[in-house]
């Protein structure tokens, strides 16, 4: 199946394998549904207990054939006012105010369709959360996140929060760096704590504190917690504690979302939304990072990092473009 050719339907979702399986799926002529769903959406603003809900009137496994980009993409970083910024919450953290905010920009892309982001995402390799979805109120988006937000089978479930970043080649630095293992371990513990709210008393526990995973573009550090799901909770119970995840967000959660709020200068949407496929044994959701939304100006692809009070502000802006190497950009923009 060529990717262009999905460009002719009015709504449908294209998962990668990291979903489940190992092909890609495809669930054509979605619609809202209230019952069981089979694609779950949630934007970063909407609240975890209210996602979106899809069942499709065809569901099936296809191999992807990636059409060329049909031009290299020009690619600007909107980074105005980012000092400012970053002083302004290392003051907050100074004051006791938080711990981390995952502080996000955007960067401005010409690409003509989603197939051509798609096929530029894909090019050096593919994402493990590859997905290309459009609703059926025409909201589109294209993500090629590395970032497991949870996954549950049976009562088990599964969360591998993403924190840490470095060029590839260096993962010494990125090993032995505290800043980065303090982010990671920051969040960890927030996961920890939101999984509590839905899981079985004293069932959570970390499995790997900190691991290095390696990206075409990057690398990065997770960890690993798991649980066991309380009788009668479900994976959009999860949900509901989990969103919106702790590694875009910061900590604590409700005082990094108001400056969130205070600082960036327009919501997030799909971009460090969710992302759910589910089946009859679990559900698979993705964290929105490396995620492009298409927009009446073109399309917009979202970058962030979490900054901490050592962090600073040129090696931040350095950590964003790094992470625009899933557009397969290899100098700064």
């Amino acid at each position: 199946m060529k990717l262009s050719g999905l460009e002719r339907l009015r709504s449908f979702a294209l998962l990668g394998p990291g979903f489940g399986g190992d092909r890609w799926t495809l669930l054509c002529g979605l619609r809202e549904a209230s019952g069981p769903p089979e694609l779950v959406y949630v934007p970063f603003e909407a609240p975890g207990s209210a996602p979106r809900r899809f069942v499709a009137e065809r569901r099936e496994a296809v191999t992807v054939e990636l059409d060329p980009p049909r031009a290299a993409p020009q690619i600007v970083l909107r980074a105005e006012g980012y000092h400012e910024a970053v002083a302004r919450i290392r003051e907050a953290i100074a004051a006791g105010d938080v711990y981390q905010v995952c502080y996000t920009e955007r960067a401005q892309m010409t690409v003509a369709s989603g197939a051509d982001l798609l096929a530029l995402m894909c090019a050096a390799g593919m994402p493990r959360f590859a997905a290309w979805v459009r609703l059926p109120d025409g909201e589109e988006f294209v993500s090629a996140s590395p970032e497991l937000f949870f996954e549950t089978q049976g009562r088990r479930i599964h969360t591998e929060p993403m924190k840490g970043t470095a060029r590839p080649g260096a993962a010494g630095a990125l090993e032995s760096s505290e800043k980065d293992r303090a982010e990671l371990a920051m969040i960890t513990d927030l996961l920890r704590n939101d999984l509590a709210q839905v899981c079985t008393p004293r069932s959570v526990r970390v499995e790997c504190e900190r691991r290095v995973i390696e990206l075409p573009y990057a690398l990065q550090t997770v960890s690993d917690i798991v649980g066991e799901l309380a009788e009668g909770a479900s994976p959009l119970d999860a949900l509901a504690v989990l969103h919106p995840g702790g590694s875009v967000t910061g900590a604590p959660k409700r005082a990094a979302l108001a400056m969130i709020r205070e600082l960036e200068s327009g919501p997030r949407g799909a971009y460090c939304g969710a992302l759910g496929l589910c089946t009859r044994d679990g559900c698979t959701f993705s964290l929105l990072i490396r995620t492009a939304t298409r927009t009446d100006a073109g399309w917009v692809y979202g970058v962030g990092s979490g900054i901490v009070f050592d962090s600073d502000a040129e090696q931040e802006l350095a950590e964003l473009r790094v992470k625009l190497g899933a557009l397969g950009c290899t100098t700064p923009y």
